[in-house]
């Protein structure tokens, strides 16, 4: 049936052939030119971008320019799919809206004869433009016909045009080198329409580059509006994302938001389904479920989609291949299909009017691959056209995502595709062919545009800008006196600067003189003597402090470790934690991101596989102990505790290693409580020297209240700025920077705030009224990159049994001040302004 458009339509094909009537109307002005000229203007005017939302018709839209175009002069098109599987959906698509257009075969109707005929081949970039034996049979003249280069260019000897249409023109053809040098080369389109559903593709602006064919801005290009799409009914109203978000960042690890997006998703598709029986239409919607690629995730959805969904094995199809076969396309349109699992590059290309909801389970945060995803949803059926006794809800699309922050690529896909506004695309140049002498040069201007080049009669080249001022330039290539000068200015000053630069490199490489010798050999000798600086402890410092250390963990340490484990009637309850709530969330991609529908808490199931590895990390946490031996051990201890409690355990093993995980993820202190217990009583109290000397290789700045009365080397940005605070605060008695590490004897350790690691404070402070053994306060200083650390904020905790509670301070970025630190949450939050005076106070 000839193909009827709706009126958006019909003014972006009026457009089209418009551009392309004054570009065939350039041809026939240079129908004497050279080969040069008409490449000049091929590549100026030839392509044209035609940008629309999938289900909008771009297809109707370039069949009928073709056909119009056509039926005018002679034109050898080549329609060039996505896919090998979407060549005879084009060739049917051809043959339906445009009978008068005949479709050839790219095997059987390379010939000679056909040449002059005019009409369209339906092929891919890869039959065409690949080393592969089919590549390779099209390009090669045989017993089956001619060359696809030589039938090219016999078709221009005959007075042929050569037209193309590149369909989905962001996927393949930009990404294939040997489809655009077949482009560039061999083909050389007198009309080329590249047609995407992607504005703004990054994969468009390099096709300028490389095949030389100008697109223009996105101003010249031909675009359809969404919103006249949908009033013509060919789109869905919206598409609502539906994103889940968990409680806090702990839980969300835990969730298993992909079978959660799957049973959401599956609910809303059978009510879908059954408000299109409720309307007497005789359609079943179809599901999408986008997964990760590999076997696993593939059936993995696959067997939860059949054991836990309800739904039937035959009434789900996957299709993972690398690139869609004509199957995909019955799939799509089969009614007994309800779900279809496809991975992301089947999300180009292919159309499926049944859809109405999509399960993504993997990320879709690219806006380009947001608008492919989007896309196949947003098509109206048919049998649903033109309705309007509908419910809202079948009005809309549905994405329900496994990653909340995949909403992002999606709300990008629809701002850009609500950018787009309907328009024809300019239609073009203007051309004239300017004489001077025998020379000849085609001159192309945009509209509204001058030509910008003339010859004076005195042989002068005068270049006209766009404000209408003129710049000579002299026939012998000289420029004008100003700019002369302007020129001559520069080299001067360039020429000033290299001799500067010369004269400075010179004096570098100057020899010594004999004094310079002598004065090295004395500086060198000068050197050597104060290599070795030292500095003596004050007086009024004591001589040693106390410490704490942990000898090596003892070779029961997994006995005593799991024997110190708590397992409370509180702690054994959280076994049968299964599942956790989450807030449902959704919003429309085409409204800005409007919240479609107020939150609600729905029940998500936590994931047993991320809750075994989380335990894991509970366990490998642990400093010196055996994870295997915990773990055995571990599992038995829990097994009795059940019994202890009166409740039954479970018979199978698996489920009680389940259970285990979910106790020790819901309790994630228990075994660091137990192992520290079980260490505690190993921790023993030492007493450090503080060294009564300093030495240092170079002079040190001097102190006034440092142990040594200088400022040692090795402390960070901040560490030197808490030093001078102190140092000017009169209530500061003495400080020490306390040294690193266990291997170190003069460092001061804490041991007792951890189940193992040793914390070792950067600063020893004496402050004046202290009650302390020696007036003495411990000081960390904690850089802002380490405030959300769970390990580091907990240090803000440690305490010594004779110095108190250790002060944390810190700053944050770009701030001068310090502010005291505390644990809030597992993380640092600043608490007060740091002062010198609250360490006097133990606590």
């Amino acid at each position: 049936m000839p193909l009827v458009l709706k009126p958006f339509q019909e003014t972006l094909c009026d457009g089209l052939v418009a551009r392309f009537n004054n570009l065939a109307e350039q041809y026939r002005h240079l129908s004497n030119a050279s080969a040069a000229e008409l490449k000049t203007v091929r590549e100026q005017d030839a392509a044209v971008v035609l940008q629309a939302p999938t289900g909008s018709g771009k297809t109707a839209i370039a069949i009928e320019a073709m056909a119009r175009l056509s039926s005018q002069e002679q034109v050898l098109w080549f329609w060039f799919a996505p896919f090998a599987g979407l060549v005879e959906q084009a060739r049917k698509t051809l043959n339906a809206q445009a009978p008068n257009l005949r479709v050839l075969d790219l095997v059987s109707d390379r010939r000679a004869d056909l040449a002059n005929e005019g009409g369209v081949f339906v092929t891919t970039w890869s039959a065409v433009a690949t080393s592969n034996a089919s590549g390779r049979r099209a390009r090669n003249t045989s017993d089956t016909g001619l060359s696809v280069d030589a039938l090219i260019s016999l078709a221009r000897q005959q007075g042929v045009r050569i037209g193309c249409v590149v369909d989905e023109a962001h996927h393949g053809f930009q990404r294939a080198r040997q489809a655009q040098v077949f482009f560039r080369d061999v083909l050389k389109p007198d009309y080329a329409l590249l047609m995407t559903a992607t504005p703004r593709d990054t994969d468009i602006a390099p096709f300028q580059r490389d095949t030389g064919y100008r697109l223009g801005d996105e101003a010249d290009w031909a675009s359809v509006a969404r919103i006249d799409a949908v009033n013509a009914g060919l789109l869905k109203r919206g598409v609502r994302v539906v994103r889940f978000l968990a409680k806090d960042d702990d839980t969300e690890q835990l969730i298993d938001f992909e079978q959660l997006a799957l049973r959401e998703c599956t609910e809303t598709h059978r009510l879908i389904k059954k408000m299109l029986a409720n309307s007497g239409t005789n359609l079943t919607p179809l599901m999408l479920v986008q997964v990760p690629n590999g076997k696993a995730a593939q059936e993995a959805a696959r067997r939860h989609l059949i054991d836990n969904l309800g739904f039937a094995e035959d009434a789900i199809r996957i299709h993972t291949s690398d690139e869609p076969d004509a199957d995909l396309i019955s799939l799509a349109n089969d009614p007994k299909v309800e779900v279809l699992i496809f991975k992301m590059a089947v999300a180009l290309g292919f159309d499926a009017p049944r859809a109405f909801t999509l399960a993504a389970l993997r990320g879709a945060r690219d806006p380009s691959f947001g608008v492919q995803v989007v896309g196949r949803l947003m098509r109206v059926h048919t049998l649903l056209q033109g309705r309007d006794d509908l419910p809202e809800a079948l009005g809309y699309g549905y994405v329900f995502l496994a990653n909340a922050e995949s909403q992002e690529g999606l709300l990008n896909a629809g701002a850009q595709i609500n950018n787009l506004r309907t328009q024809a695309p300019e239609v073009g140049t203007s051309t004239t062919i300017t004489y001077s002498g025998t020379q000849r040069s085609v001159q192309l201007a945009r509209t509204g545009e001058s030509f910008a080049l003339t010859i004076n009669p005195d042989g002068d080249v005068t270049w006209e800008d766009a404000s209408g001022s003129d710049n000579e330039q002299q026939a012998d290539g000289s420029g004008s006196p100003d700019t002369d000068k302007s020129l001559q200015g520069m080299l001067a000053f360039g020429q000033a600067a290299l001799m500067q630069a010369e004269h400075h490199h010179s004096g570098e490489k100057k020899p010594h003189s004999e004094g310079d010798k002598d004065q090295s050999l004395a500086g060198l000798s000068l050197a050597v003597q104060e290599k070795n600086h030292q500095y003596p402890r004050r007086k009024d410092v004591p001589a040693a402090l106390r410490s704490e250390r942990l000898p090596p963990a003892p070779l029961d340490l997994e006995i005593r470790l799991v024997g110190f484990v708590d397992f409370t009637a509180q702690v054994l309850a959280s076994r049968e934690r299964v599942r956790t709530q989450v807030r449902r969330g959704e919003t429309d991609i085409f409204n800005n991101g409007h919240i479609a529908e107020d939150g609600s808490d729905v029940w998500a199931q936590l994931s047993v596989a991320a809750i075994a590895e989380k335990a894991r990390q509970v366990v490998l946490r642990l400093e010196g102990v055996n994870e295997r031996e915990v773990r055995e051990r571990l599992l038995g201890r829990f097994r009795q505790a059940i019994e202890a409690s009166g409740a039954v355990p479970p018979e199978d093993e698996e489920v009680l290693e389940q259970q285990l995980d979910r106790v020790l993820i819901s309790h994630p202190t228990l075994l660091r409580e137990a192992c520290r217990r079980a260490r505690l009583d190993q921790v023993r109290d030492i007493e450090v020297s503080i060294p009564h000397v300093l030495e240092s290789e170079e002079p040190l700045e001097t102190a006034e209240r440092n142990v040594y009365g200088v400022f040692p080397i090795g402390m960070n940005e901040d560490e030197r700025r808490v030093a001078r605070l102190l140092d000017q605060d009169t209530r500061v008695l003495w400080w020490h920077r306390n040294p690193v590490g266990a291997q170190r004897p003069d460092a001061l350790g804490l041991y007792r705030w951890d189940e193992g690691d040793g914390f070792f404070p950067d600063f020893i402070v004496a402050i004046e009224g202290r009650e302390t053994p020696d007036q003495i306060a411990l000081l960390e200083i904690k850089g802002a990159h380490l405030w959300g650390a769970g390990k580091e904020a907990e240090k803000a905790a440690a305490e010594h049994l004779d110095y108190g509670r250790v002060y944390m301070v810190g700053r944050r970025r770009g701030e001068s001040n310090y502010k005291f630190l505390r644990n809030l949450s597992g993380r640092l939050e600043e608490e007060s302004t740091f002062e010198v005076q609250r360490m006097a106070w133990r606590s």
